[in-house]
């Protein structure tokens, strides 16, 4: 399943589907993880997220826009139903211990292709996309 966000980042970040459920046609995973056991996750462009400004943007996104697109173009396929980005400073707050950081997101689909591809594997990760200003970090 592929997601696109226009905010404060440019880059694809790919989270793998973690659950599926066929009756509701939901999907349930990480749209996008920012560190790992507390090490930074660098994306395939070779960027890292900040998880502050992850929260940023995927509270953008959810204000204003929560449409999902397959591969980044055309129609809406879909839409989030549920989000919560999860820092480290959230996770101590509401009681959720992890390893990780990032965006958990639950995704109807509404496309019966999309949904097709989603079963059988065929789309099987999430993937966020925007734009960003660049900044080298010494």
């Amino acid at each position: 399943m592929r997601l696109t966000i226009v905010s404060e980042m440019t880059k694809n970040i790919e989270g793998k589907i973690l659950k599926a459920d066929d009756e509701q046609r939901m999907v349930y995973g990480w749209a996008s993880v920012v560190t790992e056991k507390g090490e930074a996750v660098i994306d395939r462009q070779g960027d890292v997220i900040e998880p502050e400004t992850l929260v940023k943007a995927v509270n953008d996104f959810m204000e204003h826009v929560r449409v999902g697109k397959t591969m980044h173009v055309g129609e809406q396929t879909g839409v989030i139903v549920h989000s919560m980005p999860i820092t480290k400073e959230i996770g101590e707050a509401l009681g959720v211990h992890s390893d990780r950081e990032g965006w958990i997101v639950a995704y109807k689909v509404y496309d019966d292709a999309v949904w097709e591809m989603v079963k059988s594997g065929e789309l099987a990760a999430f993937s966020i996309g925007g734009r960003a200003m660049k900044q080298e970090i010494d």
